[in-house]
């Protein structure tokens, strides 16, 4: 049968138009931010993004006078943490790869890896779970596909010509590393959802250690005066539609959706990313970049249809 909610509303359809809207979101956000970013450190961007973030929801979770109070337990004090650790990793190494590499590829190469990290990291966490061979085949398919677009980025044939610096490859190997703290992030998140946490809540505990971390690289960097002043008009916008709201559509989709099912339905990200980033006139189109992006894609759009098949069964 179909999950539903009180109402009668499928949960997973509502949880993939969540993830729709935060893939959306993001993909206008990262293109507007990878233009932004070259003139600026994006730690400094980080930290005051995130900032905001965090105050937001707090805000909102203490305001909430009809959400049950939770105390925090040892074990999800624990979930916290990870999930703290995980949103950092996650975070720092996206925006700071985006300062170096074609958007399209740096959330395709996140999106890439992160249906294989997803079945791994759960069979480590939960060695009964049964991993089905169409989430295992689907998981490889995106691996293919992301080892395309790092050709393509590797060998001059993506959308932008960048110098192949340290900084380059460190940004490519900083895409794949927060793919892992995508899934280690949507993992903790949905332990949490089961805790009965709500999302605001857990937004509102999510980034403490971003925020700390964020904060002291950009004073060592001696960034963040000028930046506020600066570039505080186009921070703020990103924050809210970048950061804010795709975080909390997204973290609806984690509450209705397993991980696998989440990793794969923001894979729609990339494909809006390629066309967004179009727009900008440091990128041109490169069709080994769309090639490995439209895999992508199709990968999603059939982990999508056999998931909603197996929950009919």
């Amino acid at each position: 049968m179909l999950r539903t909610l009180e109402n009668g509303v499928n949960t997973y359809l509502l949880g993939t138009v969540a993830l729709l809207a935060s893939a959306f979101l993001a993909a206008i956000s990262q293109v507007f931010y990878a233009q932004q970013v070259q003139s600026i450190s994006p730690f400094s961007f980080t930290f005051i993004s995130f900032f905001l973030t965090a105050l937001f929801f707090l805000l909102l979770s203490l305001s909430q006078k009809n959400e049950e109070k939770r105390s925090l337990d040892f074990f999800s004090f624990k979930d916290f943490a990870l999930l703290n650790v995980s949103t950092a990793l996650a975070f720092l190494g996206f925006y700071y790869a985006l300062k170096y590499i074609e958007p399209a590829i740096v959330s395709a190469l996140e999106m890439g890896v992160g249906p294989l990290f997803a079945l791994f990291i759960s069979t480590m966490l939960y060695p009964k779970t049964t991993i089905l061979k169409s989430d295992a085949l689907i998981a490889v398919g995106t691996l293919c596909a992301s080892f395309i677009l790092v050709g393509a980025a590797v060998t001059g044939r993506s959308g932008v010509s960048f110098d192949y610096t340290f900084e380059y490859f460190i940004g490519l190997a900083a895409s794949l590393g927060c793919g892992m703290g995508a899934v280690l992030a949507a993992i903790y998140s949905k332990k949490l959802s089961e805790k009965a946490w709500t999302s605001s809540q857990i937004l509102a505990h999510r980034f403490y250690l971003i925020v700390i971390l964020s904060f002291f690289i950009a004073v060592f960097q001696k960034d963040v005066n000028r930046e506020l002043v600066g570039h505080l008009d186009w921070i703020l916008i990103v924050s809210v539609t970048g950061v804010l709201l795709p975080l909390y559509f997204l973290q609806v989709g984690i509450k209705h959706c397993d991980t696998f099912y989440v990793m794969m339905s923001i894979t729609f990200v990339p494909v809006f990313t390629f066309f967004f980033q179009l727009l900008d006139p440091r990128v041109g189109w490169s069709t080994p970049t769309f090639i490995g992006i439209l895999l992508l894609t199709v990968l999603g759009v059939i982990s999508t249809y056999v998931k909603n098949n197996q929950d009919e069964k």
